[in-house]
């Protein structure tokens, strides 16, 4: 199925759900219409010249007033605000464009021009006091744009361009030797009929306006959930043509046209009445602004930009104490693994063995969920795939054997039970089978050694954990498992490591927190697990999935996944103390993505060559961007950790 397909059947689907939403708003907040208000007049119209515009914008150069003009005859113009005429390009057909500051008198265009079938990026600027428009870069489209806005995330300047049958595109454009570049970051799905969008930087909200559907805020962050929700509906627009949206960042009002009505709501109170609405004489709208305490409208494909009178809408209370989220620092990814071959939710946790003979031949194990296991290089290359059943959670240990120098397990959800993996010193993988359990359905599991003896836990999923004994055998079918322990948990676990030195065991209750055990004190009948660090939302946003322990002396850490907010917590070795947090974030000079909505997670102190000569933090990507593709694993060099967390 094709883009245009997609995007069209999304269409039908959420024509069927609106349909429903607007019955339901027939109860809610409704603009009455039982006494028509009177239609107020313009005070005066700024004349424009062979500009033939329909979306205008409001900007700042050097302390004074502008207004940026679409132009089908002269692709951009630009004007004082008293509509005289400050600069203008050589021609193009645009009626759409984005408008974002970067700077202090640097604005940054991005204009969709007919003539080309283009994608252009342009800066306005001062050049000895005077306002020019310089080009930066440009790329074709396969369907005319529609809607464009930017969104600044994270230091980057991400674009979303919609086009005619619906299909937007998120690009982060950035500059590059020559000129800038798109790189693409998701596709998205809307249907046909979409009018303009907008972006919320403070809440980090895509709006976009599809009549006669209504208006949709939708997550601008790639790396979260879509979150798709109503902002508006027709019944609220009170017309089924509306446009032209235009959010004023100092008030918090997002404004916009309905058919001869400019209304204006509350950028932070979905669902709500309008803060504003007017009928306009004479004037039937597409884009709209407010300019030096006026209201600006703009008819379509027009010379003219009428200006109002009219008492606006006080700032949103919201605005004056607003407080975005606390920025978690950010760590760019160093390279990533092939995408898994099942779709969904499929890539689920790694381990990492390392060649000591040969620290760069290393090995990076990764189940896939729906089908086996993957075996990677350092570069992320799929070395072997193994289709053994669902495995769901992999670790490792090295072990004294006459065949093998590590041995892998993994809990498999097919055949109820364990698959035991041997790795020979030259890193070759052999699977040794899966052992049974008497357990519903094998999760969570981590690997320890206690002395000579290899061990490990798992969890059901339906139900507590098991401590089990790995027995080695002489060849590869007759190893086995004994049962040694057996322990409650209140919820589900799948998370979990054992530090080896002190056995200790750390395990994530999903929706708790951080649990710690004493090993040794357990099996005496001395000890019960003891939450050492709760699910708060900031430190911890559950789900509390994968963990690792990073040894280096005084300078070790247990990393925790918090899947909540799509970040990796450090806690000091015991798990005492909080030590800092950061997100695996997208690197632009490798066209990698960042991480996010991680489940598993692994981590090694070794020096694995000259790209991780500190150490390799492995994570599960939910969302694989930059293509958008299946799952896969993101690596992460842990000096780069280290540096941006300002770590010993």
């Amino acid at each position: 199925m094709n883009g245009s397909d997609m995007a069209y059947n999304l269409f039908l689907r959420i024509t069927g759900a609106l349909a429903v939403v607007g019955l339901l708003s027939a109860c809610g907040p409704q603009i009455e219409h039982s006494t028509a208000p009177k239609p107020i007049t313009a005070e005066n119209a700024l004349a424009l010249q062979d500009v033939v515009s329909s979306q205008l914008a409001p900007l700042q150069l050097g302390g004074s007033d502008y207004l940026l003009l679409a132009s089908e005859k002269r692709g951009l113009v630009l004007v004082d605000g008293a509509g005289a005429e400050q600069l203008g390009l050589d021609g193009g057909t645009v009626e759409r464009f984005a408008l974002q500051q970067l700077e202090a008198d640097n604005w940054l265009i991005a204009v969709y021009d007919e003539d080309s079938s283009e994608l252009q990026l342009r800066l306005l600027d001062l050049e000895k006091g005077s306002p020019r428009i310089r080009y930066l870069g440009a790329m074709a489209t396969s369907a005319p744009q529609v809607a464009m806005c930017f969104s600044r995330q994270a230091g980057r300047t991400h674009l979303f361009a919609i086009d005619e049958n619906g299909l937007g595109h998120e690009y982060v454009v950035h500059p590059r030797e020559q000129a800038w570049q798109f790189t693409g970051v998701r596709p998205l799905y809307f249907g046909e009929q979409v009018s303009s969008c907008v972006v919320d930087d403070r809440s980090g909200k895509l709006l976009v306006a599809q009549p006669p559907l209504g208006i949709w805020s939708l997550n601008a962050d790639a790396e979260m959930d879509e979150g798709r929700e109503v902002f508006a509906t027709p019944a609220e627009l009170a017309e089924e043509a509306f446009g032209g949206l235009w959010l004023d960042g100092v008030s918090g009002n997002l404004w916009l046209t309905a058919g001869a009505r400019v209304l204006a709501f509350n950028i932070n109170t979905p669902r709500q009445k309008p803060l504003f609405s007017e009928m306009l004489a004479d004037v039937e709208p597409v884009s709209t602004a407010v300019l030096q305490g006026a209201l600006l409208a703009l008819e379509e494909e027009s010379d003219q930009v009428h200006r109002f009178a009219v008492t606006l809408p006080e700032p949103a209370a919201e605005m004056q104490a607003f407080r975005g989220p606390v920025e978690i620092p950010r760590v760019r990814a160093s390279a990533q693994t092939a995408p898994v071959t099942s779709g969904g939710d499929a890539a689920d946790d790694p381990a990492i063995w390392v060649n000591l003979a040969k620290p760069s031949a290393s090995l990076i194990l990764g189940t896939d969920k729906k089908s086996g296991l993957s075996v990677y290089d350092l570069n992320g290359k799929l070395v072997e795939h193994f289709a053994v059943g669902r495995v769901n959670n992999v670790d490792l240990r090295p072990i004294q054997h006459g065949k093998f120098a590590a041995i892998a397990a993994a809990t498999n959800r097919t055949d109820p039970g364990v698959s035991l993996f041997g790795i020979s010193a030259a890193g070759e993988v052999d699977y040794l089978g899966v052992r049974n359990l008497e357990m519903e359905d094998p999760y969570g599991l981590c690997v320890y050694r206690k002395g000579a003896d290899l061990m490990a836990w798992v969890s059901d999923k339906e139900g507590g954990m098991q401590l089990l004994q790995i027995v080695p055998g002489s060849g590869n079918v007759d190893w086995s498992l004994k049962q040694v322990a057996s322990l409650a948990v209140d919820s589900q676990v799948e998370g979990c490591v054992v530090d080896d030195e002190m056995q200790m065991l750390f395990f994530g209750e999903e929706d708790g927190g951080v649990w710690r055990l004493d090993i040794a004190a357990f099996l005496s009948g001395e000890a019960r697990p003891q939450l050492i660090a709760a699910v708060d939302g900031e430190r911890l946003a559950a789900d509390v999935e994968g963990m690792g322990l990073y040894h280096s002396g005084d300078n070790s850490y247990l990393v925790v996944s918090s899947q909540g907010n799509n970040s990796y917590a450090l806690f000091s070795r015991d798990g005492s103390q909080f030590v800092g947090h950061f997100k695996v974030d997208i690197n632009l000079d490798k066209n990698l993505d960042g991480s996010s909505e991680t489940d598993g997670l692994e981590v090694s102190s070794a020096a694995l060559g000259s790209q991780y000569p500190q150490g390799l933090l492995v994570v599960q990507d939910g969302r694989n961007r930059m293509p958008s593709q299946t799952q896969n694993f993101k690596l992460v060099s842990w000096a780069d950790i280290a540096e941006t967390l300002g770590l010993p």
